[in-house]
């Protein structure tokens, strides 16, 4: 059986980026730059006012104190957008907002509150530098700078950043629609009853999610029975998406027909089982650019070879680099019995003593328990080479999802 690492080199090797899209900005968040993006104009265009306050030559500041202030003449009050008619020369200045283009001859800006307005004129209560509150044309960013590399994912300060620009549209990758295809005798959907021996498709619901959170776009194909017209049927069409991911049918079972159907529709397999648990049923293969995952049928072991497998090949379609789970060093909280000769994945929560991680088993690590993985925050990572990991060890765990605090952080 292949280990996990080849299982996963084996994926990445034949999975590849989509082709790009352009996108309206508003829709561009969270999406990945299909190409750089350079600055088309400085940032901001103009020198201009960084806070509410006069305009004024530092110069004339010179021997202004709170004891002594300076009084300078107001020539004219400039608001944003506005354009101001007068230069400020020695012994005057203009009353100007925040984001206001700065007069002629000005060369920085008095508070509001370290000056005091009387009449037609104010008094300075500050000494200023040139430069003082003073935005410069392309202090931001200039005509040419690269601003975001492409692979870069974008975030609501990128949003404003491009909007700043005049970008209405980006070009991004485009989102990889992935087929569902559960399938089972025993299954039924969602508000049906439940006959002798039967369950809820599950795993088409958590999968949908799964794909959803990774940044894909999921397409449910329904429940198909096990019979290999059926199966094919659906397959055949399911294999008109960017990728394919099954549940069920990928053992040695009478019923499990999965493999010898996508056999039968071209698709190279390209593995079939793989050192872990849960989860060591799971294939592999291609149809062309199509990657197609069967993943196995029980519910833990399904999505973990989701997390394992199946998000790094979405994110790597939408153009990242960066495709696996963020990991982090553990000491384990209490002695576990794994699995001799598999890499097991036990879901586990995470506690911080302050200093480091301590990781838990979420109670039963049965395939079917889904509910250890609601309750985890991570994968712990035992490796196949040791049967007994004692209270203290240290090890890695795969971090599902990163969690909020309560603390606030000032």
């Amino acid at each position: 059986m292949l280990s996990v690492r080849a299982a996963l080199e084996i994926v990445l090797a034949d999975v590849r980026a989509l082709g790009a899209e352009r996108v309206g900005l508003p829709s561009a968040l969270g999406r990945v730059l299909a190409q750089p993006v350079r600055a088309t104009r400085d940032v901001p265009p103009f020198r201009n006012s960084a806070m509410d306050g006069f305009a004024v030559r530092a110069a004339d500041t010179a021997t202004a104190s709170a004891s002594a202030p300076v009084e300078l003449r107001l020539l004219e009050v400039v608001g944003a957008g506005s354009l101001p008619q007068r230069p400020v020369r020695a012994g005057t200045a203009t009353k100007i907002m925040t984001g206001s283009l700065m007069p002629a001859e000005a060369d920085a800006v008095v508070r509001v509150e370290d000056a005091e307005e009387r009449d037609e004129a104010v008094r300075i209560r500050v000494r200023v530098q040139p430069g003082t509150h003073v935005r410069e044309p392309g202090e931001d960013m200039r005509t040419g700078q690269l601003v975001l590399a492409a692979g870069h994912v974008l975030r609501p300060a990128d949003i404003g950043l491009l909007a700043s620009l005049g970008a209405a549209v980006v070009r991004v990758h485009r989102r990889p629609e992935v087929a569902i295809v559960s399938t089972g005798d025993e299954l039924v959907d969602l508000g049906e009853p439940l006959g002798p021996g039967q369950i809820v498709n599950s795993n088409a619901y958590t999968l949908a999610a799964a794909v959803e959170a990774a940044g894909g776009v999921p397409r449910v194909m329904g429940i198909v029975r096990d019979t290999v017209d059926d199966l094919a049927a659906v397959f055949r069409e399911a294999l008109t998406s960017d990728l394919v991911l099954s549940t069920g049918g990928v053992s040695m079972g009478t019923f499990d027909l999965v493999r010898t159907t996508l056999a039968s529709l071209d698709v190279e397999e390209r593995f079939w089982k793989v050192a872990q648990r849960p989860g060591k049923p799971v294939t592999f293969g291609m149809r062309g650019r199509v990657p197609v995952f069967g993943l196995p049928g029980n519910p833990v072991s399904s999505l973990v070879c989701f997390y394992v497998f199946v998000q790094p090949a979405i994110r790597r379609m939408l153009g990242l680099e960066r495709v696996h789970l963020p990991t982090v060093v553990a000491r384990v909280g209490e002695t576990i019995r794994t699995a001799p000769g598999l890499t097991e994945f036990v879901r586990c929560t995470l506690e911080s003593d302050g200093a480091s991680y301590v990781a838990r088993p979420t109670g039963s690590q049965s395939s079917g328990v889904l509910r250890s993985m609601s309750l985890g925050q991570g994968l712990l990572v035992a490796p196949p080479e040791v049967e007994t990991l004692t209270a203290g060890t240290a090890v890695r765990v795969l971090r599902l999802f990163e969690e909020g605090t309560a603390e606030p952080p000032v």
